[in-house]
């Protein structure tokens, strides 16, 4: 575990080693920056529950789950409105004109999708179809189950949390684009930001072309994966591999799970995110407009700004805590992994875990550390002032 400065950031050691202690992870990275800064990381624990498991360094890569929401399929839409390929009230009806695409889906707009107010549900067992077709046929397929799907309400009346706006918000990018969305992303945002791990890691051949192998160890192409818990294979942890089974059923690439990164590629990049939000010069490649960006962030009624999530009112609820203010965005994912970026005061929280390695469905032990280790950070930073109950 690192880093070893004394006084407030002692705390966040501590914390980081009590999350191994009371089963929350195996693996934790975790970084603490102000105003795009990074001023202390943090490790703990090893890849696995394997005693003899690589231990979590720096490099450790996580698999960063309904993080790749914000950070790649968001991202990838808002390169596309600088590009003046694409605007936010276009309706699906003419941004995807397949004959796949139901007559109810046509007037949901690319907005409605970005902030959870499509009116799709939240989420549907998809990878039992998908493994029944042809592995090469999978992934094109996967949005086209996700338009097939009824309406649960109408487009922009409720905000419903959902994996299929963002499974067709992927297709959207592909076909705007005309690249794949590992492709789109790796090289119109990533590579030129200098981020060279975070991506995405397309499966080679699924279901029995891939053998149970309960004791490996998580290593591959010379980096060390943290460990989610065994899938659709059983008996064998998933690392290097994602863990949403849509995701997975379709070839390791979608709009709502995929992403793998390291934890400080994930804090260079919403540090890129904040200094561009604040209209700060940034040397290089600059894929994110301030003027854009602010609009990504900016909520709208319903509690959601575009492709981000902010914070709630309820501190019991609330994963940054007491001390980030309301003008604050971020975003949580399945397997452990969360950031939150605060635009009114500069507190930036990277915080990546594989807490479903233990087991998925105790989400419990998550939901009170995270805003624990948030109002730590804060504190460390010097931030006081109380914001939600």
């Amino acid at each position: 575990m690192t880093q070893t400065a004394p006084g407030p950031w002692s705390n966040l050691n501590a914390l980081l080693k009590e999350g191994l202690g009371q089963g929350v992870y195996t693996a934790a990275v975790a970084l603490v920056g102000l105003k795009g800064e990074l001023l202390w990381e943090g490790f703990a624990g090893r890849v696995s529950n394997d005693p003899e498991a690589d231990p979590v360094t720096r490099e450790t890569v996580f698999d960063l789950a309904s993080l790749t929401k914000p950070l790649a399929t968001a991202l990838g839409v808002l390169c596309l409105l600088h590009e003046g390929k694409l605007a936010l009230d276009a309706p699906l009806g003419e941004v995807l004109p397949f004959g796949w695409l139901p007559e109810d889906k046509k007037p949901v707009t690319i907005e409605n999708l970005l902030t959870h107010r499509s009116g799709l549900p939240a989420w549907r067992p998809f990878y039992e179809q998908l493994l029944k077709a042809p592995a090469h046929e999978r992934r094109q397929l996967l949005p086209r189950l996700a338009a097939a799907e009824p309406l649960e309400r109408p487009p922009d009346t409720v905000t419903l949390y959902s994996d299929l706006g963002f499974m067709l918000l992927a297709a959207v990018v592909e076909t705007v684009s005309g690249l794949s969305m590992d492709r789109f992303c790796e090289e119109r945002i990533y590579y030129p930001l200098g981020l060279k791990i975070l991506g995405f890691k397309p499966l080679p051949i699924l279901t029995q072309e891939i053998l149970p192998t309960e004791n490996r160890k998580p290593k591959t192409e010379n980096r060390i994966y943290a460990a989610t818990e065994a899938g659709l294979i059983p008996h064998r942890p998933m690392a290097g591999e994602v863990h949403d089974e849509n995701a997975w059923a379709a070839g390791g690439v979608a709009g709502h799970s995929g992403l793998f990164g390291p934890g400080f590629e994930v804090f260079n990049l919403i540090a890129t995110l904040y200094r561009a939000y604040h209209g700060e010069p940034i040397k290089g490649f600059q894929p994110f407009p301030p003027e854009l960006v602010r609009r990504f962030f900016t909520p709208i009624p319903g509690g959601r700004a575009l492709g981000f999530d902010v914070p709630g009112a309820d501190a019991a609820q609330c994963s940054p805590g007491r001390f980030f203010s309301p003008h604050s965005v971020g975003h949580l994912g399945f397997t452990g992994a969360s950031f939150w970026l605060d635009l009114e005061l500069g507190q930036m929280v990277v915080l990546l875990t594989n807490r479903v390695h233990l087991g998925r469905d105790d989400k419990t032990r998550i939901q009170s550390f995270r805003p624990r280790f948030h109002e730590a950070a804060s504190l460390a930073l010097g931030f006081t002032r109380t914001f939600r109950r």
